[in-house]
């Protein structure tokens, strides 16, 4: 057993259930699956267990070791004899003992310096200016000290080379098949991702269900809007979700709180329309760690012959061809007009459904595997794919 390879992966977001987590999940089970390959997941968070992240993940973590720490201060003794660290960090630089460090960056910061960062104070930001020293800290570390810098987007990629001078090498989202046969598509639009009003994670529900409320008053009857996502307990989000739900009172709008699989596999199925807002109303060169950094649900979607009007931003752009496999809106009165020709489309969709699965195809696990065996096998050497 002397060519074993040890690894140990961690993130101190486990708590947000995202999109981020479960790329991290679905990479550990990629790499768990190597021969004389040893994963660990570390975990410094006592409320998320490995079959919740089972559960929510979909992932297969039956030959990952899972381990709670006591915080980040554990990671370096326990590392000390690994080969390799893989982190996912959003702002915090962590450091192991082990051989090598491979840093995740998903989020495609714009610009940080002194004159960005004053300017967060004078406006009262303070939380965020300090955020910014350490992401600036993250981001030195990454460019000069990782071994391997991994992206989940282009977008991601050459924004943060643009900005920051980081070679990176791009790994985008391994996408599940959420497509089941037997299922009709019913008159239903449908979002999944977060409810959450803030800076890096706004879907702009706000602008899609008064979207929805046009549509409705514009006469197009029998159709309904379907909101899928995870909800955590602070004010701020309740009080976000609470109002949601007020403005849309009497609407055919339904707001589906931390479901399970089964559920939002049903519903990728049942809807005809994915819409996705994340980015609305952002400029992206100034501004790129607002708009949506890939893009996962909407490719999820894809999978089950969901036709995506997405925002026509960020790593949404690597995904969709305008009026091929999907359309992008810049404006609500785009994202109107598109849906509203779907919806009321006299001719059969099963061309633009044919071109949404087979986009997808490019996304599913198997490209995913080979990615990271391109990425990975020289840090792997001794390990067969």
């Amino acid at each position: 057993m002397s060519n074993l390879k040890t690894i140990f992966i961690y993130t101190p977001t486990w708590l947000a259930f995202g999109g981020g987590e479960k790329y991290v999940l679905l990479l550990a089970e990629v790499l768990s699956k190597l021969s004389n390959v040893s994963v660990t997941l570390l975990s410094d968070k006592c409320a998320v267990t490995r079959s919740a992240l089972e559960e929510f993940s979909h992932a297969d973590l039956s030959k990952i070791d899972y381990r709670n720490i006591t915080g980040i201060n554990a990671i370096k003794p326990l590392t000390r004899d690994a080969d390799i660290f893989i982190c996912l960090s959003n702002y915090q630089r962590i450091k192991s003992t082990a051989r090598t460090h491979v840093q995740l960056l998903q989020i495609p910061y714009g610009k940080i310096n002194a004159s960005s960062i004053s300017v967060k104070l004078v406006q009262g930001k303070f939380k965020e200016a300090v955020k910014d020293l350490y992401r600036l800290r993250l981001l030195s570390f990454s460019r000069d000290e990782a071994d391997l810098v991994i992206t989940n987007s282009k977008f991601v990629s050459d924004t943060l080379q643009q900005n920051f001078g980081i070679q990176s090498q791009v790994l985008f989202p391994p996408i599940q098949n959420y497509f089941c046969e037997g299922i009709p598509k019913k008159n239903i639009i449908l979002s999944v991702g977060r409810f959450f009003s803030g800076l890096y994670n706004n879907k702009r529900y706000d602008i899609l269900t008064e979207a929805f409320r046009r549509v409705c008053q514009s006469g197009l009857k029998g159709w309904e809007y379907h909101i899928v996502g995870s909800v955590t307990n602070d004010s701020k989000t309740q009080q976000f979700l609470q109002l949601l739900r007020e403005q849309n009172r009497g609407y055919p709008i339904y707001f589906h709180v931390n479901e399970n699989y089964d559920t939002l596999r049903r519903l990728y199925n049942e809807a005809t329309i994915f819409w996705h807002g994340a980015g609305y109303g952002v400029d992206e060169y100034s501004h790129p760690e607002n708009v949506e950094h890939f893009g996962m649900t909407t490719v999820e979607a894809m999978s089950a012959c969901c036709i995506p009007v997405v925002s026509n931003r960020g790593g949404q752009k690597e995904i969709i061809t305008h009026g091929k496999n999907g359309y992008l809106w810049d404006t609500v009165e785009d994202l109107i007009n598109y849906s509203e020709e779907i919806a009321r489309s006299m001719k059969p969709l099963t061309s633009i459904w044919k071109q949404t699965r087979e986009r997808y195809q490019d996304f599913e696990l198997s490209q995913f595997r080979s990615r990271v065996q391109e990425i990975l096998s020289p840090l792997l050497n001794n390990c067969s794919f």
